[in-house]
């Protein structure tokens, strides 16, 4: 018991030192010459397995981060170098404007969103490039209001500051060695228009998540990147994103209404306000006259005026939207407009409305092979042209080689060397309009006789055309999943007129050969003349540095000459900041600097982004990718994991728990004194952040392009822990034969707490159980369910009657509805009434009061006890199903992914149903069902998500409810009981900063319904859901604690609205 009463409130401190900050980033120290390193006590954390002196070391000079040290890359306000990484950390270390900066602060945003240690400052100011600052300070920004604040704080103090969305961005557009201001889960306003024609939303909505918003209207944003799932709209605006089918006129320059804006100075532009407009031409005239008299300059310039049509006629984001100046004669719409794809160099956007575009339902697909690139090139001119195609996507060789194993892609062997493809997209109102579409596209290319290498035929197949955009969208991870360990992936983006598509594909080639790249490839958006370049490179050395500036000088250098784009879609960064000139000519960057200067006098707002006076800043700071974890060692750092992780809002998300993991293990084989100190505050950190606060339920897997499953890393750190010699590893072991009884006595304590909650009621029990649940480890909250009851017989049935072997899991057996709730039996009453009702025949396997699949021990960093249940189980259920004939019915879906991925017979595998699969396949025909329920809500736990269980959830539902509410949450944060023994994971805990993130909730409706639009999650469930349903009693309570609204198993739904069917006359 002491042991526990410690273990908990060291978890406690832990919690509160870093859920609150403050106090351990005062405490972070700086270890400067003359005086000895603090060393703080730090949990035993290592990822270098070998000994120092005889790993195989790369050379010792970081040469990436301490060269040369960070000057905010060209701001021209630092006059002095910043002290070096490493070095200098925590609230204590700030000097000058930046510690009057932190103490101005105090009294806008709570320590606990504010953050100077040298852990989340490199995790939280890591983005999707390949460069690397380490913000002094970063902020978590909640709303509007507070970024007005901080702005002026941080210009008070000339202190410059970086806005940040969702990281991922590839130009190095969103670092910084200053202040990084990161948005919150919180920027979630939207509002759409009765016909879906415009959508007014905050910068914090995933791009994709507010297409969903529109799917009910048949409309969605224009912008369409492959980051679709995981950029948010601030980083959509602020780079001016398009992607595959956009183009140019449905990027948002040309598809944005009305922006809101906050300036240098703290004043708000509302465009969508007349009185704001009114005001704004007082207050602000020196910024408008400035303007209009660059715009009445550049259209006096008829040279001018055919170089920004000529460069804006195609695909750019190189340096500002000057097109601006020239497409609007009124002042509201040029400043609305220069502020897309200024990369938060103008100002930050708070609110932006768009015109959204028809999503068009009818599409198919085509691969056509050409004999060599020119081909290809002249067919895509010649659809161009024609006006028939969505899209049009080109592979050169390269690329075929990389998906020509993928599935229905086979066809792609034995091409000849020369050979490239068009992926071509056809989309209509209709299936008529698009086939006649289609049926232009083949005569264009027939008529031009083009030669192919196979026949133009288009695939009506949703699953051959997903493929087929499948293989494209995965041209770069599969890049990044075979290169070497510890080399980056870069991806160039580039665009020409498409009359110059051939020649830059050759010059591509020419240039991959001159500079030995031996797997460069490229690939892109052909009807746009939009190619990206995807290659690795190693930045260890000076030489290989120097290859990629050579590279970067006769890349540019020739897309100039082809009258190109050096950024089509990737926002100018400071990637190709120091090539603005080399594309524009002086006379229009200089425009651009004016603008620059007049927007953002004091080079306040990220300053060396898009325009940079430093002609090596595109190769300096540049971001290493040390081998740290066989897991994690392929990660690219893009960031796509991020939106499926419960923990990013409270502590660190995937990518950023990677990033701290290389950089402890860089730091264990640095060989600089002041690294020490560093080192043990990043692993003490750790603990918590990247640790203790990670579902490890491998979401983050199914977004990651490479398939990282960052759950695995931490289950791994856990165990490696946990040594046979350890007091965990000798508990649980001792544990493993009373399991059963120890399980047993459970439902019993639960019943005498809910006793106790029913007499003394939920806020007092909550009073009095808090500081128990500090020490405990184990929190307390109304929706902790009652004891289950003790199982039965089954139910008798007709002998012939089909079998099926009903695994009741641990936790079912355990634990009953929660208090308040209508239903009052467990769940394994409800199966056997289920199953009862269709007739079905239930088998029980033996010794099942003992029985666990080990994934509580497993999750904890016990694998040698769960592996050890897991085999009893395994042995167990072969018996009762006699070796897997018989069907296996679960009634708890993390248990039923555990058993599926680790069970040794593939026969048993396959014989194990989730609950809402078993329903469909063998209940659904055996009942009568009515649809009493008028609307539920239904979570499909993350392991169901990963087993692709999700049609089986609808289809249940929507046989029992009139209208069916679908979580868009891809993980509810409880991880088993993690959520009870650190609460802020899944929205319950009072440490946690903000409530788990909103999301975009699909509302499933019958056909007849004329309703549209979504409900936000967790918001709007109560009000419009008499319950909730899903398949994991544990996930079950933080989905009840987060929407208040009681949540089950959905075979409680399926009960209640079944009957036995009904004898045939």
């Amino acid at each position: 018991m002491r042991r526990t009463l410690a273990r908990g409130a060291q978890a406690a401190a832990r919690r509160a030192v870093h859920s609150t900050g403050g106090k351990k980033q005062q405490q972070s120290a700086r270890v400067s010459e003359g005086k000895e390193p603090v060393v703080v006590s730090a949990t035993h954390i290592s990822f270098n397995t070998t000994p120092k002196d005889q790993a195989n070391k790369k050379p010792n000079i970081d040469f990436i981060i301490n060269h040369q040290p960070p000057q905010h890359s060209g701001a021209a306000w630092l006059k002095t170098k910043r002290v070096q990484e490493g070095p200098a950390f925590g609230d204590e270390a700030l000097e000058g404007g930046y510690k009057t900066f932190r103490n101005d602060i105090k009294s806008i945003v709570p320590d606990s969103r504010v953050f100077t240690d040298p852990l989340r400052t490199l995790a939280y100011g890591t983005d999707a490039s390949f460069y690397r600052l380490v913000p002094k300070v970063v902020v978590k920004v909640h709303n509007e209001e507070e970024m007005i604040k901080l702005i002026l704080a941080a210009r008070k103090n000339k202190t410059p500051v970086t806005f940040r969305a969702g990281g991922t961005s590839l130009s190095g557009q969103a670092i910084t060695d200053s202040i990084l201001l990161k948005l919150g889960h919180t920027w979630r306003y939207r509002k759409i228009s009765p016909d879906g024609t415009k959508i007014t939303v905050e910068p914090g909505w995933i791009l994709g998540q507010v297409n969903r918003m529109l799917a009910p209207y048949a409309r969605k944003l224009g912008p369409d990147p492959s980051s679709i799932e995981s950029c948010w709209i601030g980083g959509v605006v602020a780079n001016n994103s398009s992607g595959m089918c956009c183009g140019v006129a449905q990027n948002t320059y040309h598809t944005v209404a009305d922006i809101r804006m906050v300036l240098h100075d703290g004043s708000v532009l509302d465009t969508h306000d007349p009185a704001s407009w009114r005001s704004f031409q007082v207050t602000h005239k020196s910024l408008v006259d400035g303007i209009m008299a660059l715009s009445a300059r550049i259209k006096q310039d008829p040279e001018l005026v055919a170089l920004i049509n000529k460069k804006f006629s195609i695909k750019c984001t190189t340096g500002y939207s000057i097109n601006a100046l020239v497409d609007f004669d009124e002042p509201i719409e040029i400043i609305k407009h220069l502020m897309v794809g200024s990369e938060g160099t103008l100002g930050f956007v708070s609110r932006v409305t768009y015109h959204t575009v028809p999503d068009y339902k009818d599409k198919a697909s085509a691969f056509v092979i050409f004999q060599d690139v020119e081909d290809a090139a002249v067919a895509t001119h010649h659809l161009r042209e024609a006006n028939c195609t969505d899209a049009v996507e080109l592979f050169d060789r390269p690329s075929l080689y990389t998906c020509e194993n993928m599935e229905y892609m086979q066809h792609l062997r034995g091409l000849p060397e020369s050979a490239t493809a068009l992926l071509i997209e056809c989309r209509g109102e209709d299936a008529a309009m698009m086939q006649a579409r289609i049926d232009q596209t083949i005569k264009v290319i027939k008529d031009n006789k083009v030669l192919t290498l196979n026949e133009v035929q288009f695939s009506y197949d949703v699953k051959e055309c997903a493929a087929f955009w499948d293989a494209r969208k995965a041209l770069i991870p599969m890049v990044g999943a075979v290169r070497e360990a510890g080399t980056s992936v870069l991806l160039e983006d580039v665009a020409v007129p498409v009359k110059n598509l051939a020649k830059l594909c050759k010059g591509i080639a020419k240039m991959f050969e001159k500079f030995d790249y031996k797997d460069g490839s490229a690939f892109g958006h052909a009807l746009e003349g939009n190619l990206h370049l995807v290659f690795t490179q190693d930045f260890e050395t000076i030489e290989q540095v120097d290859r990629y500036a050579g590279m970067m000088d006769y890349l540019c250098n020739m897309v100039v000459e082809l009258e190109g784009s050096l950024k089509a879609e990737h926002g100018t960064g400071r990637n190709v900041a120091p090539y603005v000139e080399l594309e524009w000519g002086k006379k229009a960057t200089d425009i651009m600097w004016e603008l620059k200067a007049l927007f953002d006098p004091n080079d306040q707002l990220n300053p060396g982004v898009v325009l940079n006076r430093n002609p090596t800043v595109h190769k300096e700071n540049l971001k290493p990718l040390p081998v740290a974890h066989g897991v994690i060692d392929t990660c690219m750092e893009c960031g796509f994991c991020e939106s499926a992780c419960p923990s990013g809002h409270v502590t660190l998300t995937p990518r950023q728990r990677i990033v701290s993991t290389r950089e402890i293990a860089r730091l264990e084989r640095s060989e600089i004194p002041e690294d020490a100190a560093k080192l043990a505050i990043m692993q003490d950190l750790y603990q918590y952040n990247a640790l203790d606060t990670c579902a490890a339920d491998g979401m983050c897997a199914t977004k990651c392009p490479v398939n990282i499953n960052t759950g695995r890393l931490v289950k791994d750190v856990r165990a490696k822990a946990y040594t046979p010699t350890t007091t965990p590893f000798r508990l649980a072991a001792a544990g493993l034969p009373v399991f059963g009884p120890v399980m047993g006595v459970l439902p019993t304590f639960l019943n005498l707490v809910d006793g106790v909650h029913g007499v003394i009621g939920s806020s007092v029990l909550g009073a009095l159980a808090a500081p128990f649940g500090v020490f405990l480890g184990v929190h307390w909250n109304p929706y902790i369910p009652t004891g289950a009851s003790k199982m039965k017989a089954p139910v008798a049935v007709a002998a012939n009657a089909p079998s099926v072997v009903y695994l009741a899991t641990c936790v079912s057996r355990t634990m009953g509805p929660a208090r308040g709730d209508i239903e009052t039996e467990s769940i394994h009453e409800k199966v056997m009434s289920l199953l009862g009702k269709a007739g079905v025949k239930v088998v029980l396997p033996a010794n099942l009061d003992s029985s666990c699949c080990g994934l509580i021990f497993d999750s904890r960093g016990l694998p040698t006890q769960g592996n050890t249940q897991l085999a009893a189980l395994e042995a167990s259920l072969m018996a009762a199903s006699n070796n897997g004939e018989i069907p296996i019915l679960a009634d708890t879906s993390p248990c039923i992914m555990r058993m599926k991925d680790h069970f040794a017979s593939e026969t048993l595998k396959a014989a194990i149903y989730d609950p809402t699969e078993y329903a469909a396949k063998f209940l659904l025909d055996k009942l009568d069902i009515a649809q009493k329920e008028k609307s539920v809500a239904i979570h499909v736990p993350c392991s169901s998500k990963k087993m692709k269980k999700e049609a089986f959830f609808e289809q249940i539902a929507r046989a029992c409810a009139q209208e069916v509410t679908v979580s868009p949450v891809p993980c509810c944060g409880m991880a088993g009981d993690r959520g009870l023994r650190f609460p802020e994971m899944s929205g319950g805990g009072v440490a946690s900063a903000v409530a788990a993130p909103p999301g975009e909730a699909m509302v499933l409706r019958e056909p007849s319904s004329e309703a549209k639009g979504g409900r936000v999650w967790p918001a709007d469930v109560k009000g419009s859901c008499s319950e909730g349903f899903s398949s994991s009693r544990t996930c079950e309570i933080a989905l009840s604690l987060q929407t208040g609204t009681h949540f089950k198993s959905i075979l409680y739904l399926l009960d209640r609205c079944s009957t036995a069917k009904a004898a045939s006359v």
